[in-house]
């Protein structure tokens, strides 16, 4: 009798936690590109500490991404061949949840090789497409939660949703943020309009 291939079992674990090394430092990415964003980013040298950090997490993020997919194929259990890791839908474990995170890691890949390439696209097309990245976030968050086998591990769990709403109250603040800007910007405007017009009158007096 011969008991379980340990080796198999060793890619399943590496494929555990490089998926959670990946969603750590995506998660550390996103919430420090929202915070350079904020007041916070204002202070001397925090704002390339912050800059540092995203940039760095979200390389280091996308080489876990690969080493989670590459390790996948390894799996005795799943057996998900090629397909199963790069095409959504192929695999017959929780199509939805892994769907969602393969569309999770092209989008990511797409945004972090697009950084190279900004001046090209042009500085305010690659902010706007930038901003997909809370997209990837949260199709990422829902592949674990509904795909992973770790979701159910309360030290696991809980970070995750705490990471989730810390996102959502920083990128809540920079949406009020740049409301109330615009508004003090058309307010500037709207008062450069009326002391121009008031200036043109008092010559015309």
């Amino acid at each position: 009798m011969t008991g379980p291939d340990p080796l198999q079992h060793g890619w399943w674990l590496a494929s555990r936690a490089s998926g959670l090394v990946a969603l750590a430092l995506l998660s550390t990415a996103v919430l420090a590109g929202l915070m350079l964003g904020g007041k916070l980013a204002r202070r001397p040298g925090l704002a390339r500490a912050l800059r540092s950090t995203h940039e760095h997490t979200a390389v280091a993020g996308l080489v876990a991404v690969g080493v989670h997919g590459a390790t996948l194929l390894g799996d005795a259990y799943l057996r998900p061949g090629l397909p199963g890791v790069l095409v959504p839908g192929v695999i017959d474990y929780r199509p939805l949840g892994v769907g969602l995170g393969i569309v999770a890691a092209y989008l990511a890949a797409a945004l972090g090789l697009s950084f190279p390439l900004r001046r090209r696209i042009g500085r305010r097309r690659w902010l706007i497409a930038h901003r997909f990245t809370l997209v990837a976030y949260g199709m990422a968050v829902a592949h674990m939660l509904m795909a992973g086998t770790d979701a159910a591990i309360a030290w696991v769990f809980w970070p995750v949703v705490g990471s989730v709403a810390i996102v959502l109250a920083l990128t809540g603040a920079r949406v009020v943020g740049g409301h109330h800007a615009q508004a003090l910007t058309e307010a500037e405007v709207a008062a450069a309009k009326a002391a121009r017009a008031g200036k043109v009158q008092a010559k015309s007096v």
